[in-house]
């Protein structure tokens, strides 16, 4: 049985020859994006290289299975899932800042994205917190404050922590957010290992590395649809 093929590969059989397919590529870019066509091809291939640069971190991350950081000990896995988490979200950043053209992408561009591809997720529920590390960390600021978690990363990873089970985060843009936020916070030093574990944050921060795989698969099959589309007789 044939493997079916990726949305990465398809388009990538046309990315890969820029010169012969330029029109094709920037018609699919420019309908995906809302802009304008790149009016020549070194401004093309700044965006393909992106794309590509962006698609292999990404990638990479998905593909670090039994994630493990630093010295073996009972922290090193949740560490590992942190920096995975780190790369991921980086991969994912390039790729919009690449189509979009904004280099730091938010909740606007998180649900700009939402709107233009079709990707199947799940909840993300908010992790069971003893009513103490909830007044601890979540109700009182402060702690979060005192390390540096700042700005809309404190917003939404107070919001998801208070969430509880009834508030499961369910929308692309929102689960998107909290990776930014969790990723944020790794890598400016503000949530170490112990207290990842503390707010029991490992498995949301390993349902997140396959959304992240999944919009990308996303991005990459709407433009593979739209590059069709521009070929099409009319």
């Amino acid at each position: 049985m044939t493997p079916t093929k990726s949305a990465h590969s398809k388009w990538a059989a046309i990315a890969r020859e820029p010169e012969k397919n330029f029109d094709q590529i920037r018609s699919a870019i420019a309908a995906f994006s809302g802009k304008p066509e790149a009016a020549d091809h070194e401004t093309l291939l700044n965006i393909l290289q992106g794309l590509a640069r962006g698609q292999a971190l990404a990638r990479q991350a998905y593909e670090w299975h039994d994630a493990s950081a630093g010295r073996q000990s009972k922290l090193s896995k949740i560490r590992g899932l942190q920096w995975r988490l780190v790369m991921a979200v980086a991969g994912l950043e390039i790729m919009i800042s690449s189509l979009l053209g904004k280099s730091h992408p938010g909740i606007h561009e998180f649900m700009e994205l939402e709107s233009r591809i079709q990707v199947q997720i799940g909840e993300i529920r908010p992790p069971k917190l003893s009513p103490g590390i909830l007044g601890k960390w979540i109700e009182d600021e402060s702690l979060l404050r005192f390390l540096a978690v700042k700005g809309k990363d404190l917003k939404v990873l107070r919001m998801f922590l208070a969430g509880g089970e009834t508030d499961p985060l369910d929308s692309l843009a929102e689960q998107l957010a909290l990776a930014k936020a969790l990723r944020n916070c790794t890598a400016h030093a503000a949530l170490s290992a112990t207290k990842c574990d503390q707010l029991k944050l490992g498995a949301a921060m390993d349902e997140l590395v396959d959304v992240i795989h999944r919009t990308t698969e996303g991005i990459f099959a709407a433009l593979y649809a739209k590059a069709n589309q521009s070929t099409s007789p009319r």
